[in-house]
């Protein structure tokens, strides 16, 4: 689609909020609307518009219509919105055929966004590895800013290189990286295993919240309950339908060796594995690498993050590489102005409202080691299929 696109709007409601976010986008031309579901297909022959914007409103009668006119007209872009936009409502519209669906809140940014995926020469298939490579944040206790390091690597990656990235919250119990980013959750991790079944990879892009970075990201369950329903086989069935859809994927991971846990260790092509400077967390650095080797875990599969370190005991460096038998790959700065902490309050990752941050030119270096350790290796180094419980139980999943 050239610059300009047209558009109609069909809907037994009146026009919300998102009906005013499209006409106000550059290049649109609203050529037709109807407020019958009945005169929608007549509509839609006669005009044969770019875009065809459909308020499902509870739902039923509009998801009937979709699911016929999205397979009579398949040059036609059906974007969806719904005043209860509902997660079961999202799968099922995306199941029958539509190809975005915008929140009632949906600001400008969410709308261009939808509309790159209508306009020729974004890429659907570009050269992308035939996987994603999948990096699993792990800290070695609770408290090391593992959220804040997955959150900020993930926008940086996504920002600053143009390539497809997702983050998913696999902190079960209390994740909370959709707070770091301000980002109001379409559906959680439960609900897309719930529907792996019917799950349409390629339409993702309307179901996950979008990020200003260009970031997608998949949150944790919203309860305690929800995560007692996960299972580390259907979260690893979803890891191979998403890796094909990105260049790369974050993971923010629990501190515990759970099933799940132990799933989305066995997966990652790389883990960080964090900790920071203080006798106890050094301790358990040291368990935790001992136990990666028990688990088979090639050596390279590992990357040490030292977080908070503070710059004057540099020198201190080598006397904690020789306790834990390896070197580490990048030290975080402490920080003691409340940079970190304000970004983290008002929603927005430091690596975008300081870039020039000595912990954003750190992450920076990080995200550079990644991706000079992925083009050296081209693939990642082979996965055990079975991890550390399943190695040491003899447990089938």
């Amino acid at each position: 689609m050239a610059k300009e696109f047209s558009w109609i709007y069909i809907s037994e409601n009146d026009p919300d909020t998102v009906f005013d976010a499209l006409q106000k986008q550059e290049g649109g031309r609203l050529i037709g609307q109807c407020g019958e579901w009945l005169q929608g297909e007549a509509l839609l022959t006669r005009l044969q518009p770019d875009i065809a914007l459909l308020d499902l409103g509870t739902g039923e009668e509009g998801l009937d219509y979709l699911a016929r006119w999205s397979a009579l007209f398949p040059r036609i872009r059906f974007f969806c919105t719904a005043g209860q936009a509902r997660p079961e409502l999202i799968v099922r519209a995306m199941r029958c055929g539509a190809g975005e669906f915008l929140l009632p809140d949906a600001d400008d940014e969410e709308i261009s966004r939808a509309l790159k995926s209508v306009k020729p020469g974004v890429d659907s298939g570009r050269d992308r590895p035939a996987r994603a490579r999948t990096v699993c944040c792990f800290g070695v206790k609770g408290g090391m800013g593992t959220t804040t390091l997955a959150v900020n690597l993930a926008v940086a990656a996504a920002k600053n290189n143009g390539r497809r990235v997702l983050l998913i919250d696999s902190k079960l119990q209390l994740g909370n990286a959709a707070l770091f980013l301000d980002i109001k959750p379409r559906i959680s991790l439960l609900e897309l295993l719930e529907n792996l079944a019917t799950l349409e990879v390629s339409r993702l892009d309307a179901i996950l919240p979008g990020h200003g970075s260009g970031l997608h990201f998949i949150a944790g369950p919203e309860s305690m309950e929800e995560a007692e329903k996960i299972t580390a086989a259907g979260l690893g069935r979803l890891l191979e339908l998403l890796r094909p859809e990105y260049d790369l994927i974050i993971i923010d991971c629990d501190d515990h060796f759970d099933e799940v846990t132990i799933r989305v260790l066995d997966e990652a092509d790389l883990i960080l594995t964090i900790a920071q400077l203080d006798l106890s967390t050094v301790y358990n650095l040291k368990r935790t690498l001992a136990l990666f080797r028990r688990m088979g875990y090639a050596e390279e599969k590992i990357a040490v993050v030292l977080n908070r370190y503070p710059q004057r005991i540099s020198d201190e460096l080598q006397s904690i590489e020789g306790s834990i038998g390896r070197s580490i790959c990048c030290r975080l700065p402490l920080q003691e102005n409340g940079a970190l902490l304000e970004s983290i309050n008002v929603g927005e990752p430091i690596i975008l409202s300081r870039p020039r941050h000595p912990f954003s030119l750190q992450m920076a270096e990080l995200l550079n080691h990644i991706q000079a350790e992925g083009r050296a290796k081209n693939t990642a180094a082979p996965r055990n299929s079975r991890g550390l419980l399943r190695r040491l139980t003899g447990r089938k999943e």
